[in-house]
């Protein structure tokens, strides 16, 4: 893999404490700067209808909540990574092909998977984004009070207990 010159990390789960209080950052080294795939994650919320957020609608679809709701990954407590039909048919027309072991009724959710997840549905806006997951200490993607892109990811990924 080339060179992955910035480090950053996404941050999942409730970065704020307002909810469970479950967090974690997955550390990445990219080739892009955090401005360019925060841009390029809102970029794909609006080609596709599909966010992995609550509260901001990037998507501008303007959707009742229950509509809404049809179109968001990983957003609910105990969710875990349940892709709907209309996530799946929004992401497919835009190329992008849910990987059968997700879909699969008995998935393990990890947090390295929806990272992965989380990256391809960024590339649908960035194509030439590369990313490794790493282990360092390194600015956040989300979260944090970050001013321009303040939305959690993957809250819905952690269990009870």
């Amino acid at each position: 893999m080339d060179k992955l010159p910035n480090k950053m990390s996404l941050v999942l789960g409730d970065w704020s404490g307002d909810g469970h209080g479950k967090t974690s950052k997955v550390l990445v080294a990219t080739n892009k700067t955090v401005q360019e795939i925060q841009d390029a994650y809102k970029a794909s919320c609006k080609l596709t209808g599909v966010e992995f957020n609550h509260n901001e609608d990037y998507t501008e679809r303007k959707r009742n909540y229950v509509e809404r709701r049809k179109f968001q990954i990983s957003v609910d407590y105990e969710s875990g990574i349940k892709i709907t039909s209309e996530v799946n048919k929004a992401l497919a027309k835009h190329g992008m092909k849910i990987p059968k072991y997700i879909l699969d009724e008995d998935f393990n959710d990890s947090e390295q998977e929806f990272t992965k997840l989380w990256f391809d549905f960024v590339k649908l806006s960035l194509p030439d984004l590369k990313y490794k997951i790493i282990e360092d200490n390194i600015p956040c993607i989300n979260g944090h009070y970050d001013i321009n892109l303040n939305v959690q990811f993957g809250y819905g990924i952690y269990s009870g207990g």
